[in-house]
């Protein structure tokens, strides 16, 4: 049986987060599992365009699906690096679900895997006295759980935090969890695969950002800029989860 992993993410525009991310992952998974094809899409369709205008082209899920079976693959097993099962997965990646089709769950799915946080805290190093603010992306059309089963493992010093606004635990939570430590030296880090705009607007940007009204606050604030996609250890996570077994392979031979 001709089998291939197709890794799908969000997707950037910018050709270094690309390749350190994106790129990097798909090529260890080329190595790790040389009997597979291994290919990219991306579900942000203003990435796409905004690429296409440079001559870059990348697919759709649904395109890169369509291109597989006509290149006789009978089995795709559909990983995402979106890190929770939220909006962007819900509407552009289960509606891919299909016979020869297996959607691999995203990193953040409940029950967490237990090494899942110890990799997070290995990625952002940080000193003893200072706090770690993870900043993820969270829904905008439904409230996800699995940032409070993060919190519930992460202890007193590491803070989860999203960006949308219309979701939480947003800043005011977080705030009130550094205020009730008396913290006053932060780590701001980003719960996000690839980081990109996220990072230097909504976290680490010159208006309104976490980073400018933590430093209003009177937090002294170190930011790291790189999303975990950057860091071989998480990477690993996701040839961990390759490997499980043949549950997820359906008996294809690895």
């Amino acid at each position: 049986m001709r089998s291939a992993i197709l890794l799908v993410s969000f997707g950037s525009a910018d050709d270094a987060i690309r390749a350190k991310t994106f790129d990097k992952l798909a090529a260890e998974i080329s190595a790790t599992f040389p009997v597979f094809e291994v290919r990219q899409a991306f579900t942000s369709n203003f990435m796409i365009r905004k690429l296409a205008r440079r001559g870059i082209s990348i697919d759709t899920p649904q395109q890169a699906i369509d291109k597989l079976r006509g290149d006789d693959y009978e089995k795709i097993f559909l990983l995402p690096t979106h890190l929770t099962p939220g909006e962007e997965f819900d509407n552009k990646i289960k509606i891919c679900s299909a016979d020869d089709v297996e959607i691999i769950p995203p990193l953040m799915t409940e029950p967490l895997e237990k090494n899942f946080l110890a990799t997070i805290l290995d990625c952002f190093n940080r000193a003893d006295d200072e706090d770690l603010v993870l900043i993820g992306h969270g829904s905008p059309h439904r409230h996800n759980p699995v940032y409070e089963s993060l919190q519930r493992l992460a202890g007193d010093d590491v803070h989860i935090g999203v960006i949308e606004a219309t979701d939480t635990p947003n800043f005011a939570d977080v705030l009130k969890r550094l205020q009730a430590r008396r913290a006053d030296k932060i780590v701001l880090a980003p719960l996000l695969f690839n980081g990109g705009v996220h990072v230097t607007e909504d976290i680490a940007g010159d208006s309104d950002s976490w980073l400018t009204r933590l430093v209003a606050q009177g937090y002294s604030v170190r930011v790291i800029r790189d999303g975990l996609g950057s860091f071989e250890s998480f990477r690993a996570l996701y040839i961990d989860k390759l490997r499980e077994g043949r549950k997820i392979f359906g008996g294809v031979q690895i």
